[in-house]
């Protein structure tokens, strides 16, 4: 599989498009058995969940909001660890096994509650001694060993993450992400003051530990801070060429702090430093902050697709990944790609998904074999 998505990377006609959770989370098209109670928004269309029961059931994950639009899932499908709880676990399971009998790509991400306070992985909402978190839980800290044990219960999770007959499914772990910004217990500038020696430190740990220690061998690694000024600053917390076999960039659009240009100065630097390190390069997040896509229908197109388009560097690019579609009750849905019936519908099917450069499920050859 990574050869296959290094070569989808270096060949300037093929860009893979993904969605976190595009079959998990939807804002369109619910009904049972989906959960849809209480995800009523814009006068009666209807969000939903695909939930622990139906993954229980082995029932098929029919919906998706770029499937119900353009005919094809997304070609790569995010997952997510959360807390690795029980329920979460057996969904995430379920549907990775479909997207892979499918021949999609797997991405996994991790927000894990922040192992010194037990409260929020976002620094902010946490009202407890957030203070040297990265510290305290590195080797000779006083919750080195809790720590521990949520890497066993990740190693649990990789080890048993298998097709139908027990075979380990490959994917991508993008763990401690946005690691150069403040959002995060795994952060930087924030009230847990971490150093970027000390993330560097934690990020070889976990793939050292994963992968010697308990047997992971299913899993590539991504590294992918958000917004960078130029690559030095991007490497300021990398790992080490031995830990990343991807190299990933997040890049939100929020308003005119952002912009078309510096998007394609850091999409050019990642490929860049990718090629000559042999790594795969990879927009591992990205979108426009507050629903903009309700403003900007034609945002696919003309602030990525096109940006992407401007020189032949910014096209050897593997994948970009839309966060998920969300609905969370009271009328309200984060949205990142547009629904079946949403204005930007039309533009997003004539002028990004129709465009020869975007692949989707349906356009994949095999990954696997």
């Amino acid at each position: 599989m990574y050869q296959r998505i290094k070569q989808m990377a270096r060949d300037e006609t093929k860009i893979m498009f993904g969605q976190q959770q595009f079959s998990i989370l939807g804002a369109e098209g619910g009904q049972p058995p989906y959960l849809t109670q209480s995800l009523v928004h814009d006068s009666g269309v209807h969000g939903w969940i695909f939930g622990d029961k139906q993954a229980r059931q082995h029932s098929p994950d029919e919906l998706c909001d770029v499937k119900r639009m353009t005919g094809s899932n997304p070609a790569i499908l995010g997952l997510d660890m959360h807390d690795l709880d029980y329920k979460g676990n057996i969904t995430s399971h379920w549907v990775g096994r479909l997207a892979y009998e499918r021949g999609e790509v797997i991405t996994v991400s991790m927000h894990h509650s922040n192992p010194v306070t037990g409260n929020s992985p976002w620094v902010k909402k946490d009202n407890g001694d957030v203070v040297k978190t990265v510290q305290r839980i590195l080797p000779g800290g006083d919750h080195h060993d809790k720590f521990k044990q949520i890497l066993d219960q990740m190693a649990d999770w990789a080890n048993s993450f298998t097709d139908s007959n027990g075979k380990p499914i490959p994917a991508i772990f993008r763990f401690l992400h946005k690691l150069n910004g403040g959002w995060f217990w795994w952060g930087l500038h924030n009230k847990a003051q971490n150093t970027e020696q000390e993330l560097i430190e934690l990020y070889r740990y976990m793939v050292k530990y994963l992968r010697d220690q308990k047997g992971v061998h299913n899993f590539l690694y991504a590294y992918s801070p958000d917004k960078f000024s130029d690559k030095a600053d991007y490497l300021k917390t990398y790992p080490g060429d031995d830990y990343v076999d991807v190299l990933g960039m997040d890049y939100y659009y929020s308003g005119s702090s952002t912009t078309k240009a510096n998007f394609q100065r850091m999409v050019k630097d990642v490929v860049e430093m990718a090629e000559e390190r042999g790594k795969v390069p990879a927009i591992t997040e990205t979108g426009y902050m507050n629903n903009g896509i309700d403003k900007i229908p034609n945002f696919w197109q003309d602030y990525i697709l096109d940006v992407l388009k401007t020189e032949a560097t910014t096209k050897r690019i593997a994948y970009v990944l839309a966060w998920a579609n969300h609905c969370s009750g009271n009328g309200h849905c984060q949205l990142w790609v547009p629904y079946k019936g949403h204005p930007a519908e039309t533009d997003f099917i004539n002028n990004f998904y129709n465009d020869s450069l975007t692949v989707f499920s349906s356009d994949l050859t095999d990954m696997y074999h």
